[in-house]
């Protein structure tokens, strides 16, 4: 993503006081390679009693080097403040976040900790079906074409979703997905979005998503698969030629350390 100068600014100024507890998540680091600009900074907890705690000491540090704070929400569990310095503003959000997950927050030179981008993807696709919201769908054909194809995502997020089924998720999807295109005005872009092309793709992507998942066997839901180290969508067929990771309360690495060695590597070269 083309982040604003001041994210870029606060994101740096703020990386020290994240850890494996208080990393952000969202859009910001979903996209940072990627033209969507995102209008806000989400840092996740696992803990309701963390999210006062990091929200003070994070804007503390900004008041102290000269930005001026807005809050918008201070609620159990959630705080919200618009932060400007010059002609430039936005939003940061700390917020406590579910620990079930697929893999440990991930050490980064500039966030300081991120989710891992299959828990970003899992809960954009979660993001997708429970709200209106356009750039949901900018995010879901972003997740297709660089982090995983959006049927195994789509499979895999069914595991946090209690009584969905992954059908049911892409049902829910198609539906919530009816957009205009005034609808799209206030998603910021660079080069600038087609919406027009974005949603063709979108249906596209259901489509296959909906091909792969109907011939996935039900005891399987909940589950990515790796095959050589990297997270793959798998051949329905041959699902003996992959190993399979679920998720865990604060997620975990896979059992073989050369794997996880090997899936590390490839998320810095990337970043």
């Amino acid at each position: 993503m083309p982040l604003s100068k001041i994210q870029t600014d606060i994101l740096r100024l703020l990386a020290a006081h994240r850890d494996p507890e208080s990393y952000v998540g969202g859009s910001t680091p979903l996209n940072r390679e990627l033209p969507r600009y995102s209008t806000d900074i989400d840092v996740f907890h696992d803990r309701e009693e963390r999210v006062a705690d990091a929200a003070e000491q994070d804007s503390a540090v900004l008041r102290e080097n000269g930005y001026t704070l807005e809050w918008l929400r201070r609620e159990p569990g959630l705080r919200t403040v618009r932060a400007r310095r010059d002609a430039e503003s936005t939003r940061l959000e700390w917020v406590a976040d579910a620990d079930y997950r697929f893999f440990p927050a991930i050490r980064d030179d500039l966030f300081g900790y991120i989710l891992h981008p299959l828990d970003i993807a899992t809960n954009k696709v979660a993001a997708a079906y429970g709200r209106r919201e356009p750039r949901d769908a900018v995010d879901l054909v972003s997740i297709h074409e660089t982090i995983l194809p959006l049927g195994a995502v789509i499979w895999a997020a069914a595991g946090k979703a209690l009584g969905f089924t992954p059908e049911g998720i892409i049902a829910e999807i198609r539906r919530t997905a009816r957009y205009t295109l005034d609808d799209f005005q206030d998603i910021q872009s660079d080069p600038p979005l087609d919406p027009t092309a974005t949603m063709i793709r979108l249906r596209e992507i259901l489509v296959e998503a909906e091909a792969f998942v109907v011939r996935m066997p039900t005891d399987k839901v909940g589950l990515l698969f790796l095959q050589d180290g990297v997270i793959v969508q798998p051949d329905p067929d041959r699902l003996d030629a992959y190993q399979t990771h679920g998720g865990v309360r604060r997620g975990h690495w896979p059992t073989s350390i050369d794997i996880t060695a090997a899936m590390l590597e490839r998320y810095n070269k990337r970043n």
